[in-house]
């Protein structure tokens, strides 16, 4: 009755909003309290000059150690970093001098860790043993989930951080290639997009537990992030880490009011630190990966141009479509709906948060757009391939990835990318026979002592 009910289907909507998705101590989604909430209830720093000082000064080194990746919608270009390096660090003593409740848990040479420990060898030796050839499949299996969970969960360090940064699947690795495949054409767009390199002081902020950050360091943080993305507080951003963006609570992702722009770096810590925990024992099941980046994305959010129906506590139900493609062969190997009917229904009513308000909301949503949502994809899916298909030759990648691509009117996103035996719709999309798992390769080139 909602589907033919235009009346009805509003009220629905704003029945939801008003009781739950807008209500204040609203419930939370399946995977926890949300960025802007927690963000929200931690508002409001208070700082004395003092202190308001020295956090200047930290940004200012941390800007030193941040390069970014910058692409404006037309062009895209690299900075290694966003200052000079400073003359003199901030000290323990320079922090120390501070009120206990003004203090800064991080500085460009200072780091806060749970344990004061360096964790790469230990993760070293689990590498060797997941790649000895010597050890049966399951003992190799196990010590490669232990590695890929250490290097997710334990405290950083330079050789892990740069660990972090072999990762394909980040950001950072594919989109200047996806950006220059698609120089000169005109079918595919790419959102603009800034990408930082987090310091590793900053990024380690997210292995510790997040309430316990003082106001003097997410004010840090929220300052790094203003420069570093150059954020306009009339602008709507999309956010996500190099690897991770949660989309499945959109209030973690899409940010559009002033105050929250200028708390953008409290809502990508948050994020990360999600990320972390997905990895760790609490979380049923633990997933290693989702945090394994060095790399804070703002990109800017493409508007819902037909008011559509929304899932996942704001996220607009738009056509997407999953590519796979191997860029060794320059072969487009399957394309499949991103919002699979199967796993969408079965999503929404058969797992157990089915009686979550936020998914009762989503059954009933995507019920209601799947007819249209799987006509538009049919109808177009074959277009996309045969663009997907010209973009190949000039994509400067090695092995197979999935591409994730978003229509919006007439406008169709290039949004996402990763290695595809890693992504979901793999086997069904993928014929066996033409399979071929990415090589991993996680240990950088050493030079000196760490």
């Amino acid at each position: 009755m909602l589907s033919t009910t235009p009346g009805l289907l509003r009220e629905f909507e704003r029945s939801y909003h008003a009781n739950v998705l807008d209500r204040k101590n609203a419930p939370t989604g399946p995977l926890g309290p949300d960025a802007k909430t927690v963000v929200e209830s931690r508002s409001g720093h208070g700082l004395s000059d003092e202190a308001l000082a020295l956090d200047a000064r930290i940004v200012r080194e941390l800007l030193s150690d941040t390069g970014v990746i910058r692409f404006d919608g037309e062009r895209l270009t690299t900075i290694p970093a966003l200052a000079p390096v400073p003359e003199k660090y901030v000290t323990e003593s320079d922090v120390n001098a501070l009120q206990s409740g003004e203090r800064p848990q991080l500085a460009g040479e200072l780091i806060h860790r749970q344990i004061d420990a360096v964790n790469y060898p230990l993760l070293l030796d689990m590498w060797r043993r997941a790649t000895d050839p010597k050890r049966s499949a399951r003992q190799r299996h196990e010590a490669y989930g232990m590695f890929r969970t250490g290097l997710d969960l334990l405290d950083l360090d330079p050789v892990m951080y740069r660990m972090l940064d072999m990762n394909p699947a980040s950001i950072g690795h594919w989109l200047p290639a996806l950006v220059k495949a698609n120089e000169g054409k005109t079918f595919f767009r790419i959102p603009k997009t800034t990408i930082a390199k987090a310091p590793l002081t900053l990024l380690q902020l997210s292995r510790v537990e997040y309430e316990s950050l003082t106001a003097a360091t997410l004010d840090v943080v929220d300052r790094w992030a203003q420069a570093a993305f150059r954020l306009k507080p009339d602008e709507s951003y999309f956010l996500k880490t190099g690897t991770f963006s949660n989309k499945y609570d959109f209030r973690n992702a899409h940010v559009t009011e002033p105050h929250e722009v200028m708390q953008i770096g409290e809502y990508l810590l948050y994020l990360q630190s999600q990320a972390v925990e997905m990895a760790g024992p609490l979380s049923q099941p633990a997933t290693y990966g989702v945090s394994t980046t060095n790399e804070m994305v703002v990109r800017e959010y493409i508007p819902d141009t037909h008011d559509l129906p929304t899932i996942y506590m704001g996220l607009p139900l738009r056509c997407e479509y999953r590519c796979f493609i191997d860029c060794d062969t320059d072969e487009l190997l399957g394309i499949h709906p991103y919002w699979d009917p199967k796993v969408m229904n079965h999503r929404f009513r058969d797992w157990p948060d089915s009686d979550n308000p936020h998914m009762r909301h989503d059954a009933v949503t995507y019920k209601l757009r799947e007819p249209s949502l799987m006509r538009e994809y049919e109808a177009t899916k074959d277009l996309v391939a045969t663009h997907v298909a010209g973009l190949l030759p000039g994509l400067d990648l090695a092995g197979q990835w999935s591409l994730d691509i978003m229509r919006d009117g007439d406008d169709y996103w290039l949004i996402d990318m990763a290695p595809a035996e890693r992504s979901t719709f793999y086997e069904q999309a993928v014929p066996k026979g033409k399979r071929r798992p990415m090589m991993e390769n996680w240990i950088p080139e050493l030079g000196g002592k760490h």
